[in-house]
């Protein structure tokens, strides 16, 4: 009896440690080139106003500013619309910016390391960059 209580209590500890990758984040920024500081704020601000979304990572390099979210279960159905809301919105404000969006979890994921590795201290700015370009490239794979 004592073994299937230990199994149940390891079992309950991996599932519950497993859904840490499931939590939310928050809004997050990464401003590889400070040119874009003022206008990456501006975007995460406006895309905390967003109800639809609940997770946000801004990267802004020097030619390219990719934003990824995640959107409420309830919202999924509206997910292309989301999308060109945030775009024509984006194109509007800043049209001379190449924005990529996307809201694939698998972005998201990579787009978050990029921001780990970078809040740590251990990436350069051109090892950013090209992870910046591997990620967008990877987005450009899945459309």
């Amino acid at each position: 009896m004592k073994k299937f209580r230990f199994g149940i209590a390891i079992v309950t500890i991996l599932l519950l440690s497993g859904c840490a990758l499931f939590e939310q984040v928050g809004p997050i920024q990464v401003v590889i080139h400070d040119d874009h500081q003022e206008m990456v704020s501006t975007i995460k601000k406006q895309l905390e106003e967003k109800s639809e979304l609940y997770d946000t990572i801004v990267i802004a390099a020097e030619d390219n500013i990719l934003v990824t979210y995640k959107v409420n279960h309830l919202n999924r159905f509206q997910m292309k619309s989301i999308e060109k809301t945030l775009n024509d919105w984006l194109e509007k404000e800043y049209p001379d910016e190449d924005f990529i969006l996307s809201s694939d979890y698998k972005i998201f994921l990579e787009s978050y390391l990029l921001f780990e590795e970078w809040d740590e201290g251990s990436l350069a700015v051109d090892e950013a960059e090209k992870k910046l370009e591997k990620i967008i490239e990877l987005k450009k794979e899945l459309t």
